[in-house]
C-alpha cells in the first residue's frame, strides 16, 4: 500500500511539474542552422559570413526593416514569409483601423500611387524586390541566393516610379515614407536610393527625426565612381560602398570620408519580380547586406542604439587590405558573423 502511494504521488508531482494539459514547457534549445545538403551560399552571403551568423540567429519577427524603394513583389515565394503585417490593420475593410492615417496599410504603403498596395496601380520596378531579397529572402538551395536575416520582417514603402526614378516634386513623399517607417515600428530603414540634387529641409528633418527615434538608417555611397552623393553625405546615414568578389572596390562605387563600411555589390544574387533569381550590381545591393546584419544584431539585442550598431559594425569589419578609414571601403567589409557575435556579447 505504502509503495503504491509513493508511486502515485510521484506521478502527480511529474504531471504538476510539466503543467496539466500543456506538455513540457520549453526553456531553450539548440541554435545551430544547417544548410540543405550540397547547397552553397552565394558569394555575397559567404563573403559576409552570413551562414556562420545563422548559427547564432536568423533574426526575429519583432525586428522590422523598412525598404523605401520601388515596391516589393510579395508574391515571390522566397519573400512571402518575411513581409511585415501591420498588427492594427485589417485587410480590405476600407477603414483606417489603427488610426495611423493610412487605410488598409497591411504591409506598408505605396507613396508613389497613394494606395495601400505596391502591387496595385503603376507597374513595379524590379529594384525594390531585389533589395528586399538581399535583406530577408528565404535561402534558395538551388541558386544559393537568400537574405542575410531571413526571419525578420520587411515593411514595403514604395517611393520610386516604374523606371526606378523620382523627381523634385516627390520630396514630400519621401519625407512621409521616412515618417511612416518611424511611426509604425521599423528599427532600420534601408535607403538604396540616391539623389542628384541636394534634398530639401523637409527630407533632412525626416532623417534627423528617424535617427532621434533610434532608427538605424543604411544608405549608399552611389554608383558614379565619384565622391559620395546624397543621401550618403548625411551623418544620420550609415553609408555603404561596394566591393567585388576579390574584395576590391567596385569601379562604379563612390568614395569619400563618409563611407562607413563596404559590402558585396558586384554580381550578387537576389530575387526578381515573378520569382526568378538574377544577378545585379550596385551600391544599392551592398547596403542590404548591412541592413540584414544590423537586423540580426537587433534580434539578439534590441536595446542597441544606432550609434552602438555603427560602432559594432565598424569594429568587427573584416580587413580588405586597405588602411582603416580608407575612403573607398571605410572600416572594411561587413562581417555578419563577427557583428552578430558582438551583439550577443561573445
Amino acid at each position: 500500500m505504502n509503495r503504491l502511494f509513493w508511486v502515485l504521488a510521484a506521478a502527480v508531482l511529474l504531471i504538476l511539474s510539466l503543467g496539466v494539459g500543456e506538455g513540457p514547457r520549453l526553456a531553450g534549445g539548440a541554435a545551430g542552422f544547417i544548410l540543405p545538403s550540397g547547397s552553397q551560399p552565394s558569394w555575397g552571403l559567404s563573403a559576409v559570413r552570413a551562414p556562420e551568423a545563422w548559427e547564432i540567429t536568423r533574426g526575429t519577427e519583432e525586428i522590422v526593416v523598412a525598404v523605401i524603394d520601388s515596391g516589393i513583389d510579395r508574391t515571390v515565394l522566397a519573400l512571402a514569409d518575411c513581409m511585415w503585417i501591420n498588427p492594427g490593420e485589417q485587410a480590405g475593410t476600407g477603414r483606417d483601423d489603427d488610426g495611423n492615417g493610412y487605410v488598409d496599410d497591411v504591409h506598408g504603403w505605396d507613396f508613389r500611387d497613394g494606395n495601400a498596395d505596391s502591387l496595385e496601380g503603376s507597374r513595379l520596378n524590379w529594384h525594390g524586390t531585389f533589395v528586399a531579397g538581399l535583406i530577408a529572402a528565404a535561402f534558395d538551395a538551388e541558386s544559393g541566393a537568400g537574405g542575410v536575416a531571413p526571419q525578420i520582417k520587411i515593411m514595403d514603402l514604395r517611393f520610386l516610379d516604374s523606371r526606378g526614378l523620382f523627381f523634385a516634386s516627390d520630396w514630400p513623399k519621401l519625407a512621409q515614407a521616412i515618417d511612416y517607417a518611424v511611426d509604425n515600428g521599423a528599427r532600420i530603414i534601408n535607403l538604396s536610393i540616391y539623389a542628384k540634387i541636394e534634398p530639401p529641409t523637409i527630407v533632412r528633418q525626416a532623417l534627423h527625426r528617424a535617427a532621434q527615434e533610434n532608427v538605424f538608417i543604411v544608405g549608399i555611397a552611389g554608383n558614379d565612381g565619384a565622391r559620395v552623393g546624397y543621401f550618403g553625405r548625411y551623418p544620420e546615414v550609415f553609408t555603404v560602398s561596394a566591393v567585388d568578389q576579390e574584395g576590391q572596390p567596385a569601379s562604379f562605387s563612390n568614395w569619400g570620408p563618409e563611407v562607413d563600411l563596404t559590402a558585396p555589390g558586384v554580381h550578387v544574387l537576389s530575387s526578381y519580380p515573378g520569382g526568378s533569381v538574377r544577378t545585379g550590381s550596385g551600391t544599392s545591393f551592398a547596403a542590404p547586406h548591412v541592413s540584414g546584419t544590423a537586423a540580426l544584431m537587433l534580434s539578439l539585442n534590441p536595446e542597441l542604439s544606432p550609434s552602438e550598431l555603427r560602432s559594432m559594425l565598424q569594429s568587427t569589419a573584416a580587413d580588405v587590405g586597405r588602411s582603416p578609414g580608407d575612403q573607398h571601403t571605410g572600416a572594411g567589409l561587413v562581417d555578419t558573423a563577427a557583428a552578430t557575435g558582438a551583439a550577443a556579447g561573445r
